[in-house]
């Protein structure tokens, strides 16, 4: 009785880190947000999320960018510029 007790235990608490480690879905319609507003041009965003800067960095690391990140207070500003050129985003 034991083994399969610890054996769903163990189950629960794999499958409860893996979820923790995906973006909700309000993190991945900002994410979203960010990547439109790059292609577009616009190279600054601000979050109070210290997640969202993470999932930024990743994002702008896949695709050819760097950002730079300020904390000004409970809020963190982001600047994008393509890996490549040095510019930023607005400079393209």
């Amino acid at each position: 009785m034991r083994k399969p007790v610890l054996l769903l235990i163990a189950c629960l608490l794999t499958s409860a880190l893996v979820g923790a480690t995906e973006p909700s879905p309000a993190d991945q319609k900002w994410l979203h947000a960010v990547e439109t507003m790059v292609a577009k041009g616009d190279n600054k965003v601000s979050t109070s999320s210290e997640e969202r800067v993470n999932l930024a960095k990743d994002w702008a690391g896949k695709n050819g960018y760097s950002v730079k990140v300020t904390k000004e207070g409970n809020s963190f500003k982001l600047e994008f510029a393509s890996k490549d050129s040095g510019k930023t985003v607005a400079q393209k």
